[in-house]
């Protein structure tokens, strides 16, 4: 089976039923297989090319979009339209797309990006022949590249299969529960495989609603789940940070009571958000795990046996083990660095053999480059991250990416980055800066060389200057200890 099969069975199936609802509308799922039929055949005729580039934010396009690419026999990748252009230009290279799908709304960055840019809105009204189901994919196959910073400079591609999304689907259902009755609410872009696998796929594969906001913000939400009677919400703590602020002051002006599954992932979970939360919408915030190389849930908890400070119990056909810096698989409560399995595992990161066999071991282990430990009745809890990475707001920023930015400004010597705690996002990265000798230099003036050098969330929210930064004994900056 994959997600063709998937999709196709569902939308025959169930013709009539409901499939999504943006702010323009409905689609039925028998329109949703006929306009993405329609959409493939446009594909196939116009480009050659094995990937198909997608930007456009959480909306029926976009979902259509994606299917359309796999039926045309390709495979999709979804553009984070936060980056800077040098950014995407970048991926755009790596991943060898020449068609990215996009909207009128970024018609200027496609038309620089791709010599086959693809506005939606000059297609409507094309009643293109619907393609013939004809081109089969594999479990193994790629079913899309997920382009996500890391510990170098440049962000690497995830290729994710038919297989892994299908079995992160089946261990959610089993796991959580969910069927045709939920209706689910997307407010994560879709370039995240947390957004991608819960208000895209799986929709599609249990035949329910789902409902998409283009943009985030708070009142529309809480709007959203009064009006559609949502049931389920998958996303991350800061934007659940938002919506209890705002369903606390308009307490009794929104019915929330449809809810019945929150679900935070994608970054840390405060206690006291969890607890906010439960004050604000009379019902817990379920914290999960996950990472894009697992397609992407690892654990969740379940709202009739969670553990607070702790992201529930791995899924059914997930495996997970504590491991020590030696190799060794630890007991309960033994703090060490998570390991992984299961038929959810990416395929490997594209054109990156060596980093890749990094990660992946020949027994099939996945090495999270996260810190961690399972109490005696499997609970995961995530305790810190082996990997240098800064989390900010689901987004992962390299600091790498951001230390090599400001080391170009001519009055830098050296430069390291760190995460910094932040009320709205969670954590967002600081710079330390030593300069060259005799030169003055001001915060302002770092932050304005990154502006156009980086996308707008990378850009430090503070810059420290000190006369020299911490080494160690191999002369690299020791970033724990700033």
């Amino acid at each position: 089976m994959n997600l063709c099969d998937m999709f196709w069975k569902t939308c025959t199936a169930y013709p009539s039923r409901t499939a999504v609802v943006d702010e323009n509308g409905t689609l039925a799922y028998g329109q949703y297989l006929t306009a993405a039929r329609r959409l493939a055949t446009y594909i196939s005729l116009k480009t050659r090319r094995r990937h198909v580039g997608i930007m456009l934010p959480s909306c029926k396009e976009h979902v259509i979009s994606f299917f359309a690419i796999l039926l045309a026999g390709k495979v999709p990748v979804s553009l984070n339209f936060l980056l800077k252009p040098n950014e995407l230009e970048y991926i755009v290279q790596d991943a060898g797309l020449d068609m990215v799908i996009g909207a009128r709304f970024f018609e200027e960055t496609l038309n620089s990006l791709v010599p086959k840019p693809v506005c939606l809105e000059d297609l409507k009204g094309r009643r293109g022949i619907p393609l013939p189901w004809k081109f089969r994919h594999h479990e193994d196959d790629a079913a899309t590249i997920i382009y996500t910073s890391g510990t170098t400079a440049k962000p690497k591609g995830v290729v994710l299969t038919h297989r892994s999304f299908l079995a992160n689907l089946q261990g959610c259902i089993d796991h959580v529960y969910f069927d045709h009755k939920d209706i689910i609410l997307g407010v994560l872009p879709m370039f995240h495989s947390f957004a991608l696998t819960t208000s895209l796929l799986l929709p599609s594969r249990i035949a329910c609603k789902a409902v998409y906001l283009k943009r985030f913000t708070a009142p529309a939400v809480l709007e959203m789940i009064d009006k559609h009677k949502v049931t389920a919400i998958l996303a991350i703590a800061s934007i659940y940070r938002v919506l209890v602020r705002t369903a606390l002051a308009e307490k009794g002006k929104y019915d929330t009571s449809s809810l019945r599954l929150c679900v935070a992932g994608g970054e840390p979970l405060p206690e006291e958000l969890s607890r906010q939360f439960e004050e604000a919408f009379d019902m817990p915030l379920l914290e999960g795990y996950g990472l894009t190389e697992t397609a992407p849930v690892v654990s969740v908890n379940r709202p009739e046996d969670h553990r607070l400070g702790t992201a529930g119990r791995p899924l059914p056909n997930v495996g997970v083990q504590i491991v020590s810096d030696e190799g060794a698989v630890l007991g309960p409560e033994e703090e060490g660095e998570i390991w992984t399995t299961g038929p959810n595992l990416m395929k490997g990161y594209y054109k990156l053999p060596e980093m890749t066999a990094e990660v992946l071991t020949r027994d099939g282990w996945f090495k999270t480059g996260d810190i961690g430990k399972l109490d005696k009745d499997g609970y995961v809890s995530i305790t810190g991250r082996k990997k240098e990475l800064i989390i900010s707001s689901g987004e992962n920023i390299s600091p790498t990416e951001i230390e090599s930015v400001i080391a170009m400004h001519p009055k830098v010597f050296e430069a390291a980055v760190v995460p910094m705690p932040d009320k709205t996002r969670g954590e967002v990265p600081k710079a330390y800066v030593a300069l060259q000798p005799d030169e003055t230099c001001t915060d302002m003036e770092i932050k304005q060389f990154c502006e156009g050098r980086l996308a707008k969330f990378k850009i430090p929210r503070a810059v420290e200057f000190r006369d020299e930064l911490p080494h160690g004994p191999t002369g690299k900056v020791l970033r724990r200890d700033l």
